[in-house]
């Protein structure tokens, strides 16, 4: 992997930018520069071009002076401007008349110049002018410049020249010497002047603010062209710029990109879980990542430019590979590339082991082509896979099959069996007792003994049989081509083999029996359900025969009959929840002594089968109770109780007692009594109004459990009714010791009082005594008037039968239901 000091580097943008800056500075310094460089161009060309105008201004003056002094004398009219000169007045002919009357006076050639440079000054600006150092005129004296100028020219000085201010504005004063020459002599010479010296000077003060105006307008248009060429040069540089910015940008991503790609393939190569081999078309190792040296015991260096056949394929399966990677050469065929695979690797030490494989193709910078596999060591998944199977199709306690692996050996077992006869048995199997073996030296006494059992079961089974556990005591067997006589004789040693087992638990022998069912396989027109079912049933005969035997199934056995009916009523009990088939109904009681104000009513159940017909109570309820319903009926009767009153609070204002029926499981069972406190502290549900009922039996059964729950509940306000009371031999005896605030007196002595005198004593008596013991009392099964008014003779509160009120669906008491009160006493 290429470290980051052998990274190749490109210009950031920090860097670019900083090229743009430079560029920029140098390209406004470049026309800044050339501005400046034309702008002192110009200036020169102003100032040579004022010096030329100056100098053909003065030539033009000398000109006119030689030729004023070549043509000798020039006469001009006598006016005002040219009056007669003084200095030629030595000239005889200096003034003279023509024949027509005109005069005419003679001018010297630097009075016609002088003449000619005022008006031409007046004209066009440009000022010439003649001085002296002695000038015959005071006019031509010379000024502090021309003073200057004229002693210069006595030193021989040709010409001089000074751009100034007259006046504040611009001028070039330019001088020149004049010479003196015969003609001169005319007027000069009384000064004493020769012909080639200097007699003077010519000058010239040329304004400069037209040339200026001209310069500035030039150096304008070029500073606007400058400009305009300066901007749009900075925009092609930047454009350029931006241009390369992005191009570096987009370069610099790229590397990024690839860098971090480099990186993260060395990382992953380095970090991978999974062995990374890549090879050439040779079949030669190129790249070896460590997880690939942890895998197979080799070093990277140890294997790089080595076949990978000869390290990491076992023997018997190198050809294959050479073969598979010589045909995708040829041919470009491959059965594995780009596909997961699991097949079988080696080791440094030859350990073969199985590999998940997994192979991808890459061409080279060559031409040729590299393969990199990725394989993972599937011995761990393997094992887990292995443990996970086996913890899903066995008992985690006896390491025996489970019930779900059973059911479907079961399965195969009854869709084998063909017309041939073949017979074979199944065995239900439940230990006798077994809650003891817990309640008295604990559960882990109870595991050992599940797992003893389980070995001695084993004992029983050959080859291709099942044993598995299925529930929590429960053990099943099937035995393949079994005769139903050997089943009854494995059978009987079992539990022979049981009931001799000596099982010591620190130092206390525990024995166990159990119960078994036989069920035989014959058909595969049996199901797995029907088997189960049956099973079950002739192991519940045997328990009811005694235990610590067999019970064979027979389809035509009258017992075993009606246990499966029962049983099938478990599933009828489930699809009336599910389909909403149970109800709630009412059976108001009449209050029998004085004017007792509300309703006082039990809730009762019923239930409908699938044609809408009512099913009698007692005969679901006892299925209920015997398979462990019970419970899930409670609950959902209390529910729906609350729900509905909860719901309907106009009723409530009329409710004194509403009374609700419990089972002897519900009653024992600490879960349903949280379940319940639960349910009485959501808001809304009346609970000093709520009466539980429980049977004399159900609280005798467990008095300290039924005491507790009894005495819990009526701390938040509810009643509780003992039902059926007197039917059992010791009712007083433990009456005393159950805080119930009703008694409910047994139908069976109700009925009867008007012809049994025996019964009119009993029902006297319970009256009396739950009296005395501050409980009231409620007479069942009053079917006529003469009873009711019987049970008022003797005291008894309250009344309660067809005679009183037939049972009515709770929903016509609703607050939207007319007339709902209707009989309530």
């Amino acid at each position: 992997m290429r470290s980051r000091a052998q990274q190749p580097e490109l210009e950031s943008p920090s860097r670019i930018k900083q090229y743009a800056v430079l560029a920029l500075t140098v390209w406004t310094l470049l026309f800044v520069l050339l501005f400046f460089w034309d702008m002192q161009r110009g200036d020169q060309t102003i100032r040579e071009l004022a010096i030329a105008q100056a100098r053909a201004h003065y030539d033009k003056d000398v000109a006119f002076r030689l030729w004023a002094t070549d043509h000798g004398r020039i006469y001009v009219p006598v006016t005002e401007r040219t009056r007669p000169d003084p200095n030629m007045a030595h000239i005889p002919e200096r003034d003279i008349t023509t024949p027509a009357g005109n005069r005419l006076t003679l001018i010297n050639p630097a009075a016609m110049v002088r003449q000619l440079n005022h008006d031409y000054g007046d004209l066009y600006g440009v000022a010439g002018r003649i001085t002296s150092l002695q000038p015959l005129r005071p006019e031509n004296r010379p000024d502090p410049w021309e003073r200057k100028a004229l002693e210069a020219f006595q030193q021989g000085t040709r010409e001089v020249m000074e751009f100034t201010r007259i006046d504040g504005e611009p001028y070039l004063r330019l001088m020149q010497p004049l010479m003196v020459k015969p003609g001169c002599l005319l007027c000069h010479a009384s000064q004493g002047r020769k012909p080639g010296e200097v007699g003077g000077g010519v000058g010239v003060a040329l304004p400069m603010t037209r040339l200026l105006a001209r310069e500035r307008k030039r150096l304008l248009g070029d500073g606007v062209s400058m400009a305009g060429v300066w901007l749009l040069g900075t925009l092609i540089l930047l454009f350029v710029f931006r241009h390369l910015n992005d191009v570096q940008r987009k370069r610099g991503l790229a590397l990024a990109a690839l860098v971090s790609s480099e990186e993260r393939k060395g990382a992953i190569l380095e970090a991978a879980l999974d062995s990374i081999i890549t090879i050439d078309q040779n079949g030669c190792v190129l790249e070896f990542n460590p997880a690939a040296e942890r895998t197979f015991g080799y070093r990277r260096q140890q294997v790089l430019g080595r076949e990978l056949a000869e390290l990491i394929i076992p023997p018997s399966l190198r050809e294959l590979h050479r073969h598979g990677l010589r045909r995708y050469l040829e041919s470009g065929e491959g059965t594995i590339l780009g596909t997961r695979v699991e097949t079988t690797a080696m080791r440094i030490d030859g350990e073969e082991f199985p590999v998940e494989l997994t192979v991808t193709r890459v061409a080279s910078p060559d031409g040729g082509v590299v393969f990199t596999a990725y394989l993972r060591d599937m011995t761990e998944s393997r094992r887990l896979e292995e443990r996970l199977f086996f913890q899903a199709t066995h008992d985690d306690l006896t390491g025996l099959f489970n019930r779900t692996q059973f059911e479907e050996r079961l399965a195969r077992v009854l869709e084998g069996i063909g017309l041939g006869g073949e017979q074979h048995a199944m065995f239900y199997i439940d230990l006798d007792q077994f809650k003891v073996v817990n309640d008295i030296s604990g559960h882990e006494a109870g595991d050992a003994l599940l797992c003893e059992v389980g070995r001695l079961l084993h004992i029983y089974t050959g080859v291709g049989d099942t044993l598995a556990r299925l529930g929590g005591d429960e053990f099943g067997m099937i035995l393949e081509h079994c005769t139903l006589e050997r089943a009854e004789s494995t059978g009987r040693q079992i539990l022979e083999g049981l009931e001799s087992l000596r099982f010591d638990w620190q130092g206390r022998a525990l024995n166990v029996t159990a119960s078994i069912g036989i069920v035989p396989l014959h058909t595969r027109r049996q199901s797995v359900k029907d088997v189960l079912s049956a099973a079950d049933t002739a192991c519940y005969m045997a328990k009811e025969q005694g235990r610590n035997r067999l019970h064979l199934f027979h389809p035509d056995d009258v017992d075993l009959a009606r246990r499966q009916g029962e049983m099938r009523w478990v599933s009828r009990i489930h699809d009336a929840f599910e389909e909403e088939r149970f109800f709630l109904y009412q059976q108001q009681l009449r209050p029998l002594q004085g004017d007792v104000e509300g309703l006082h009513y039990e809730i009762l159940i019923r239930m409908r089968d699938r044609k809408g017909e009512f099913v009698a109570p007692d005969v679901f309820l006892s299925a209920a109770e015997r398979y462990s319903l019970m419970q899930t009926i409670d609950r959902w009767v209390v529910r729906s109780v609350f729900s509905w009153l909860c719901s309907n609070p106009g009723h409530l204002r009329d409710l004194a007692m509403c009374s609700i029926n419990l089972s002897g499981h519900s009653v024992t069972d600490d879960a349903f009594l949280a379940f319940l406190l639960d349910e009485l502290g959501q808001e809304g549900v009346p609970a000093d109004r709520i009466c539980f009922e429980v049977t004399e039996t159900a609280a005798v059964s467990n008095l300290a459990k039924a005491s507790r729950f009894i005495e819990a509940l009526r701390q938040r306000g509810c009643r509780f009714a003992l039902d059926d009371f007197g039917s059992g031999m010791s009712s007083f005896a433990y009456l005393k010791n159950l805080p119930v605030d009703f008694l409910k007196i047994d139908g069976a002595f109700v009925r009867d009082i008007m012809e049994d005198d025996i019964d009119l004593a009993m029902v006297r008596s319970i009256n009396d005594i739950g009296h005395v013991m501050g409980k009231q009392t409620i007479a069942e099964f009053v079917e006529d008037r003469e009873i009711e008014q019987r049970l008022r003779e003797l005291g008894v509160d309250y009344a309660q039968g067809y005679g009183v009120a037939r049972p009515m669906p709770l929903e016509l008491l609703s607050d939207h239901s007319v007339g709902s009160a209707g009989g309530a006493g």
